[in-house]
């Protein structure tokens, strides 16, 4: 025979039978409490339970103080009966408190919890010992802390369907988890159903958790196809605990023709025509053709495949021309010419990581504008290593979240070329909420390299609106080479309409050749305010920076900082 606590009522609809049982046969007799004793318990000692009952030697027998020691009796949680009834003592009442324990725990069955928790993680949160009579108090309040567990960690849809006490002392739990029965997609008219359903972490079949709904919500947003998400759940089959994802969409637009110009303060007066695709004949691809003229010329072709042939492997390839006019610290022009292109293969990492490799080919030439003396001409060969992991909240504006990058880029050697060099980029990004809808943003820069030859070209540009603002790159050229770079950046952005977003900064950074010499104490510091203007043609972005002697310089760009 078993005893069946059912799903949440457990013990306690067992209290009914205890205020329906008479504490006598008859009524209580008035007279003296000569004595208090305990019978039917061979495991509980009588101290224990006697400490629970607040009549003592000596009072007088009261009907409601008695039914209020017996269900502090059976309160305690190792009886599944209670009872009291009296002899005649010594001139007054022995008082008897009958009891009936429940089984002695020996075993612990749990059922339904594959893909869930382990038995051991269950087990430590029931906290129960075997060999001791089952405490059904204890047992309620942790079965209680297992389905907060459940819940906190996402799984809303789990619960202990059924908990049942034998007389040989087996406990079985059995936990349904809820698990999906299907997904559907909704609302899509060009993107195919595959496009939206790889990106969801979950599957039919799955148990249920709305912590990875969530996160193919997030991946859903990043990729940009659509003006609105909305998952739903829908039970399906409560027997079975089955519930149905609705993904409901509304797609947005995906082509972009955008043109436009303005000043930059890395690449001067500028011009350019822009043409993308996020979302080639709604199978998720990526195409862009760029042309950029003025100060800066630039013509450049990419496309990205991000799941090759539906598989985990990403694949993407570009081409470039880029011809830049720049100025040294000492009011020299020269040109800077480069010519390539690359292809990159790229995978998942388990915790959102993510990797990839590219081989890069590309012809670098730097000449004197006055004197068309060539300052350097060389071909660029590398394969570079990279590990990136996103767990922001918004592509645009993030308010939660980290963006983290490290890469390793190799030069040279067996790759052939006349660079040879070995690179070590880390570019890290931390965002918090800020007061009401602000946000604080704060990235740290590392730029290492270990040159096996001159770099030509290949230094990292410090200065300007993508780096350290109050200054400009001309700042830090030709004096020594740029081998190793260190720049922190901190904002803290004020949206003041849907356009609209203030910016108050502080940049801080330098260059150094060799590593040895990088010091915190040797950084150039630039501070300055911000603005940021949403347009068809994306994020315009101001800001006025001053630098360590309070001289101010307008930078202009396109995008966030960072």
């Amino acid at each position: 025979m078993k005893r069946s606590f059912g799903s949440g009522l457990l013990i306690w609809a067992l209290l009914i039978c205890v205020f329906s049982l008479p504490v006598t046969a008859q009524q209580i007799p008035i007279d003296e409490v000569t004595k208090i004793t305990v019978e039917g318990n061979n495991y509980v000692s009588d101290f224990e339970i006697l400490n629970s009952v607040q009549t003592t030697v000596g009072d007088q027998t009261n009907q409601d103080a008695l039914r209020a020691d017996m269900q502090s009796v059976y309160d305690m949680g190792y009886f599944s009966d209670v009872n009291i009834v009296f002899e005649n003592y010594q001139g007054g009442l022995n008082v008897i408190f009958e009891v009936v324990e429940n089984p002695v725990l020996k075993e612990i069955k749990i059922s339904g919890n594959e893909g869930l928790y382990s038995r051991t993680e269950i087990l430590n949160v029931l906290d129960l010992d075997l060999d001791t009579v089952l405490n059904v108090k204890k047992m309620n309040q942790n079965l209680k802390k297992l389905q907060s567990k459940m819940q906190d960690d996402g799984y809303i849809l789990a619960r202990y369907h059924d908990v049942n006490i034998s007389e040989a002392g087996v406990l079985d739990i059995q936990i349904t988890p809820g698990r999906l029965d299907s997904i559907e997609v909704s609302g899509n008219t060009k993107t195919e159903d595959k496009v939206v359903l790889r990106e969801m972490p979950i599957e039919p079949g799955d148990i249920i958790n709305i912590k990875k709904i969530q996160k193919g919500y997030q991946r859903l947003l990043r990729l940009q196809y659509f003006e609105n998400i909305n998952p739903e759940l829908e039970r399906v089959d409560s027997e079975q605990n089955l519930a149905r994802l609705v993904i409901n969409l509304t797609e947005g637009k995906t082509g972009k023709l955008n043109f436009g110009g303005g000043y930059s303060s890395t690449d001067g007066w500028i011009g350019f025509i822009d043409v993308s695709e996020k979302n080639l004949f709604g199978k998720g691809q990526r195409v862009g053709v760029r042309w950029q003229f003025g100060d800066s010329t630039t013509y450049s072709l990419n496309f990205y495949e991000p799941y090759l042939w539906d598989t985990d492997f990403s694949f993407g390839i570009s081409v470039y021309d880029k011809e830049s006019e720049r100025t040294t610290s000492d009011d020299q022009d020269y040109t800077k010419k480069s010519r390539g292109g690359s292809i990159s293969i790229g995978h998942p990492l388990p915790k959102d990581w993510r990797t990839s490799l590219r081989y890069k080919a590309e012809h670098v030439e730097e000449y004197w504008d006055d004197t068309e003396e060539t300052i350097s001409d060389d071909n660029l060969r590398s394969l570079t290593l990279s590990f990136s992991r996103d767990t922001s909240d918004n592509p645009f504006n993030p308010r939660h979240g980290t963006i983290n990058n490290l890469s390793v880029e190799y030069a040279g050697g067996f790759l052939g070329g006349g660079m040879e060099f070995t690179k070590f980029n880390l570019d890290s990004r931390r965002y918090f909420p800020g007061f009401k809808n602000h946000a604080l943003a704060v990235r740290m820069k590392l730029g290492l390299s270990d040159p096996r030859e001159p770099l030509a070209g290949e230094e990292y540009d410090l200065g300007g609106s993508d780096s350290l603002r109050g200054y400009q790159q001309s700042d830090f050229d030709d004096e020594i080479p740029n081998n190793d770079l260190l720049l922190f950046n901190i904002e803290y952005r004020i949206p003041f309409n849907d356009s609209f977003t203030g910016v108050i900064f502080t940049d801080a950074g330098n260059v150094w050749d060799d590593s040895d010499k990088i010091s915190l104490s040797d950084l150039y510091v630039g501070y300055g305010l911000g603005v940021r203007m949403n347009t068809p043609v994306g994020q315009l972005r101001l800001d006025y920076g001053w630098d360590e002697d309070n001289e101010g310089r307008l930078h202009f760009s396109i995008g966030n900082t960072f």
